[in-house]
């Protein structure tokens, strides 16, 4: 293996060369050879290395990419950063500065997410580095170490989101984020849900079997951002049906610590949830725990409760009963979400991008009709 000039490239060889030669001189020969065997000029070998797909013309920068892989070319990610050419690197922050407990591949969604983001942004040649953070400053001294080009974060509470807009000297693109509309106007990319309107599409379908007792289930108490959203779109279905809603007793805050979570469920099961025919839950996971738990207290879903999700990733398939959900198209968010982020990374002119995708009522086993 020859090591070329510590900010290009790094090049595959099967032998090392006899004689010793300058770094740079090597690099030019290496350039040359690759130019001439495609028919290029060096300097569109040099644009292609490093992603400049506006410098060059589709047809040659499929030319020398393919001479690239045949030379088993692997770039040198301390040069990038070294260089002025930019890391080619997309900094991926999920933000749980909330939690008190961490586990970033407990829910599909988010390996789903994360998934998505990846394929996407290695399309547009550059790399994804995943960072879970529990503050704003934490990712963002990240971001200027890595010479981060730009930034994805997922799970931001309002007052986080606002932090990144007013500190950050680099593209960020959100997903399902809330922020105050002046934040907005000062340039702002988030791809979101309909949240509101898919809660209430579930909490409406639930009054429509006969359901008057329903609950609310959240991860943990505060309700800001999209569990603000999706209790919003539920009071709003409740308060149409002419059933309105009490916070204090129809609201279920579930902890974020599994254990202690089961414990309350637990709980729960043997008090105030007998008081309800159906739940909602803002998300698949959240869901699919309450039913394990309400099923080993020999609760029976949907005979004595119906229950709902958000999300219809992978759990709300494989549970048993399956899963009454809303749908969303996680790949959608994120092709939108690197796609704007892109633009603003090689175009920069503070987009105003919110876009709310829809969502979907999906009806399965987990639901059944009061009704006679």
């Amino acid at each position: 293996m020859v090591a070329i000039a510590p900010n290009k490239l790094i090049l595959h060889c099967e032998r090392q060369p006899q004689n010793h030669v300058d770094k740079k001189e090597s690099l030019m020969v290496t350039i040359k050879k690759i130019a001439e065997m495609v028919g290029v000029s060096p300097t569109t070998v040099s644009n292609v290395i490093h992603g400049r797909k506006n410098k060059v013309s589709e047809e040659n920068y499929k030319k020398v990419k393919e001479a690239l892989n045949q030379a088993n070319y692997v770039s040198n990610m301390s040069g990038r950063i070294l260089s002025q050419n930019g890391s080619k690197i997309i900094g991926v922050i999920l933000n749980y500065s909330r939690r008190s407990e961490v586990n970033v591949v407990s829910d599909p969604f988010y390996n789903q997410i994360v998934g998505y983001l990846e394929e996407q942004i290695r399309m547009n040649g550059y790399y994804m580095m995943l960072y879970t953070s529990g503050s704003v400053q934490e990712s963002l001294n990240l971001a200027s170490a890595w010479k981060i080009e730009g930034l994805v974060v997922l799970g931001a509470l309002p007052a986080d989101a606002e932090k990144f807009i007013q500190v950050a000297h680099m593209p960020i693109a959100f997903i399902d984020t809330y922020v105050n509309e002046s934040f907005i106007k000062k340039g702002f990319i988030n791809v979101g849900l309909q949240d509101f309107e898919g809660c209430y599409d579930v909490t409406n379908y639930l009054i429509s079997l006969g359901h008057r007792k329903i609950g609310f289930c959240a991860d943990g108490n505060q309700l800001v951002g999209v569990d603000e959203q999706r209790f919003n779109g539920y009071k709003q279905a409740m308060a149409d049906a002419g059933r309105g809603i009490n916070r204090q007793h129809d609201f279920f805050g579930l902890p974020y610590q599994v254990k202690e979570r089961h414990d309350y469920l637990t709980q729960l099961v043997k008090t105030r949830f007998k008081a309800y025919t159906a739940l909602v839950f803002t998300s698949d996971y959240l869901a699919i725990d309450a039913l394990n738990v309400l099923q080993d207290n020999h609760f029976r879903i949907p005979q004595d409760l119906s229950i709902t999700g958000f999300d219809h990733n992978i759990f709300s398939e494989q549970s048993r009963p399956k899963l009454t959900t809303v749908e969303q198209n996680v790949k959608d968010k994120a092709e939108l979400t690197i796609y704007h982020l892109m633009q603003e990374i090689h175009q920069p002119k503070a987009q105003i991008v919110n876009i709310k995708l829809k969502t979907k009522l999906i009806i399965q086993e987990s639901t059944r009709s009061l009704r006679r």
